[in-house]
């Protein structure tokens, strides 16, 4: 069983923008996994409307505003839509039963693409051990896993790795 849901983030750091992400947790683990690939990101309204010297009348950011807030209606609508979850769940699950025949390689390969550090390639390799699920789905758990127990410590890294379990079981189904 899973909940769906989305995960709102604003930017805080300069770059305009404001993003909507689908997010999946399967409930017997309480795994979180959000899938980048189908976010909206919109950039922030006002100031960031400027294209060189062009100044924006107020109807101009008015209509701006509504537009934000239809794509927006529009893109929570289809996060929720139960034939858009279950798609979804299908192809995840349909990657999730490739086998992982060298866990270290694989593991490797996921630290390689995904950046992550040695001490977090250890611990997702330590949690896919653990796991005892020997497939691509054990990989992805294992990076979801292995994000809960740094939460604590860093947040930000946590979510981090969050973010990218879904890619994690992709390299892993590929990577076999």
């Amino acid at each position: 069983m899973v909940f769906a849901g989305f995960v709102v983030a604003n930017s805080e750091v300069g770059h305009g923008a404001f993003t909507i992400t689908p997010r999946v947790e399967v409930q017997v683990c309480k795994n979180g996994m959000t899938l980048q690939r189908d976010a909206l990101r919109s950039p922030h309204l006002g100031g960031r409307l400027d294209h060189g010297q062009i100044r924006f009348s107020d109807a101009t950011q008015r209509k701006n505003v509504e537009l934000v807030k239809s794509q927006t209606a529009d893109a929570v609508r289809t996060i929720l839509d139960t034939d858009y979850l279950t798609k979804v769940i299908t192809e995840m699950t349909e990657k999730a039963a490739a086998k992982v025949s060298e866990p270290s390689h694989t593991i490797e390969r996921v630290k390689t693409e995904l950046r992550y550090t040695d001490a977090q390639r250890d611990a997702i390799l330590s949690h896919f051990l653990k796991g005892g699920d020997p497939t691509a789905g054990g990989v992805m758990h294992a990076v979801t896993s292995a994000a809960q127990v740094i939460r604590d410590t860093d947040a930000d890294r946590a979510h981090e790795m969050e973010t990218h379990a879904v890619r994690a079981l992709d390299i892993a189904a590929a990577a076999r």
